[in-house]
């Protein structure tokens, strides 16, 4: 995979530019959304649980916030990646244009979106008293985690995409199924051992178990579990570039 060029580095605004806006076209509300719909979840589910986990949970708001905002990146981007290819096929067809752009194209104009749900997570914890600890500023470790563990399921996907449509359907099972794994909305300590031991296995939950802890908490997650989460990051990042390179020339022949 190239280094981005001038040309290549226009294109990738273009399509963050396209990306973004495209998201909110038609709405009237438009960016607005951005604030709005995680504050408007944020605001059933504390009514739903917050009462349930009273005692468990403090600052359930802050609580089901920091988990949200990573997981809505890691699925938003992980479907607008999936069809970065399939979905550019005209334009590929009639350009050059190096297809690995449309995939970064597609997360990061996701990860614009969770800097947004980030501004709104520090507003809902200054609104709700929280303590701002010494250690949020490396929150930035899991959010570079969540970040190559995306891009690297993004190639997997854009390519899977193309030859299986399938996919798509499927895919919205498997992000229920991470977000449920995650304890987003509900504490850790309500799993019974044998399904928590399973849990543990789903690398989003350490994703999100380390921001909780540098954010909400201030403390320092187990090192080993840090590595661990970059590592998986790393291999999922350079298995997707294996494969996308693999069949990245074969996938025009599906169009």
């Amino acid at each position: 995979m190239n280094l981005i060029n001038e040309n290549g580095r226009f294109l990738l605004e273009e399509i963050v530019k396209k990306n973004f806006s495209s998201k909110y076209k038609g709405s009237v509300l438009g960016i607005l959304w951005s604030v709005l719909k995680p504050l408007l979840i944020m605001i059933i589910l504390t009514i739903i649980f917050s009462a349930l986990f009273t005692g468990r949970v403090e600052n359930y708001p802050v609580y089901l916030l920091s988990g949200r905002c990573i997981y809505d990146f890691f699925s938003a981007a992980t479907n607008v990646t999936m069809m970065a290819i399939k979905g550019n096929q005209n334009i590929l067809k009639r350009t050059p244009a190096p297809k690995f752009i449309f995939i970064l194209g597609g997360v990061i104009s996701e990860f614009l979106n969770f800097i947004i749900s980030l501004i709104i997570l520090f507003g809902v914890m200054l609104v709700t008293g929280s303590t701002f600890y010494l250690t949020i500023p490396l929150a930035i470790i899991p959010i570079i985690s969540v970040f190559l563990f995306i891009t690297g399921i993004g190639f997997i996907l854009s390519i899977v995409c193309v030859y299986y449509t399938d996919i798509q359907h499927l895919w919205g099972v498997i992000t229920m199924m991470v977000m449920y794994g995650c304890a987003i909305f509900y504490p850790m300590d309500i799993i019974p051992e044998p399904f928590h031991s399973v849990m543990i296995l789903n690398p989003m939950f350490w994703i999100i178990d380390q921001f909780r802890d540098f954010v909400v908490y201030g403390a320092i997650p187990d090192l080993l579990n840090i590595v661990n989460s970059l590592l998986i990051s790393v291999i999922v990042l350079l298995l997707g570039i294996i494969i996308f390179k693999k069949y990245e020339k074969k996938v025009t022949m599906k169009f």
